[in-house]
């Protein structure tokens, strides 16, 4: 269903628009040079390094190229493509305008990642005659004519379903336009009809089903959202848990209508790196772990945000053995598998001293010593807004925050190396560094 034109009930249902960019680096990519429109295009890296697909465009989709597959095999699929490492301070830049644009349309706005957002039309729908189409078109144009780049859009009653119709919306766009062009979509959910739209789709078009659940709900003979719908939701919770009754409510539709109070809706920070070469040296393992909190921990302060719980990531060497297994076992190549682990602190931070030593202490306990490493990572959730507590005990704290935050600032006017910390010196002997860093293969 894709309705060009819908009023809305706008005085009992807010209506939920879900604004997604499409191919967003690789968008970014083609606003800033031009000429690279109509080539296939692959972000992440170049031909011959270690690491993996960021994002390929439309062209490069249509050879095979899909996000997280190693350079490697996407070199071989499209040999003629054009790589790129890409520039993650221009992504952040057009994201910031892309979030500035949408709240010139309302003052609800919620972020939910670099390149997509939920927007809250309630208030201001009657400056489009209650028509969401006439929005979700003025949106498209806009940003089209300052940032040279597409987004998909979907509304409905609820965030679920608009998360859900925009992704819709590509799919038709690709099925009607082709995928070698951007789907620059738009579909639109009546009121009433969420339960009717979603029914013909797959249960993984919903929201937090993964292959594993979708494989569970397969084996039970349930591959529709309308079979899903159908199914007694107290069976569901006996399988299922309490997300069984997630998985029957959004089967029906049914979803939260409230956008966040909070300008950035973080759920996880994450920062990860493919190391170019294999590596089992701790200190040099140490001062990526610490690297990558950093950037973690300038991400929380930016937005005045702090963490509790603190996660990593890792991934071993092709062969090495997995834990409990000799070398022997089928699942001893371990190249797509990625082993993690979190800890949960008393009090939240945004400080790289307190999650880079937690971070390493988790590695610590996961690790094979000796067994070289290819992938490490380190995330944070349980985002909260930054509470400093001004008691006696508390002053150091206060002090070391505030020393980050001037840090922060000559950074941003000097660049990364006009003031750096030791333990970084392993990455800066055999990294490059410009500006914003290292040349770490990092992804975000």
């Amino acid at each position: 269903m894709n309705y060009k034109s819908t009023i809305m009930d706008h005085e009992r249902f807010p209506t939920i628009f879900h604004i997604d960019i499409d191919a967003f680096f690789a968008s970014v990519e083609e606003a800033l040079c031009p000429a690279l429109k109509g080539k296939p295009v692959i972000i992440g890296g170049l031909p011959g390094e270690r690491g993996v697909v960021s994002c390929p465009n439309y062209e490069a989709r249509r050879l095979g190229v899909k996000t997280a597959m190693p350079l490697s095999q996407a070199y071989k699929i499209a040999p003629g493509a054009i790589f790129v490492r890409g520039n993650y301070k221009q992504y952040e830049k057009y994201s910031r305008r892309f979030i500035e644009i949408l709240r010139d349309f309302s003052p609800a706005v919620q972020a939910v990642s670099l390149d997509e957002a939920f927007l809250d039309a309630d208030g201001c729908l009657h400056f489009w005659k209650y028509e969401p189409c006439s929005l979700a078109m003025a949106i498209k144009r806009v940003i089209r004519n300052e940032l040279k780049i597409t987004v998909s859009i979907g509304v409905a009653s609820n965030k679920l379903c608009a998360k859900v119709a925009s992704d819709y919306s590509k799919r038709v766009a690709k099925e009607t336009a082709g995928i070698s062009s951007a789907p620059d979509g738009l579909s639109i959910v009546p009121l009433g009809e969420e339960k009717t739209f979603l029914a013909p789709l797959p249960v993984s078009a919903l929201p937090g089903i993964g292959k594993s659940t979708a494989e569970a709900l397969d084996s039970l003979g349930i591959k529709t959202c309308e079979e899903l719908a159908n199914t007694n939701p107290d069976s569901l919770k006996r399988i299922f848990g309490v997300v069984g009754i997630y998985l029957h409510n959004a089967a029906n539709g049914i979803g939260n209508n409230r956008l966040s109070e909070n300008d950035r809706d973080a759920k996880s920070i994450s920062r990860s790196t493919t190391f170019a070469e294999d590596s089992n040296e701790e200190e040099f393992i140490a001062s990526v772990f610490f690297y990558l909190s950093e950037k973690i921990a300038k991400a929380l302060r930016k937005d005045d945000l702090a963490a509790s719980t603190i996660s990593i990531k890792m991934r071993y060497s092709a062969g090495a053995p997995v834990h409990g297994y000799g070398t022997q076992h089928p699942h001893a190549d371990r190249r797509f598998v990625t082993y993690q682990k979190s800890y949960t602190l008393a009090e939240p931070t945004n400080s790289e001293f307190e999650i880079a030593p937690t971070a390493f202490a988790l590695f610590k306990g996961l690790w094979l010593q000796g067994i070289k490493l290819r992938h490490v990572g380190v995330g944070v959730t349980n985002i909260t807004k930054e509470c400093v507590q001004l008691d006696l005990f508390q002053r150091s704290r206060t002090r070391q925050a505030d020393l980050l935050k001037g840090i922060d600032k000559l950074r941003d006017k000097f660049g990364y190396h006009s003031v750096y910390f030791g333990i970084v010196e392993q990455i800066n002997d055999r990294n490059h560094g410009d500006h914003h860093g290292f040349g770490l293969h990092v992804r975000y």
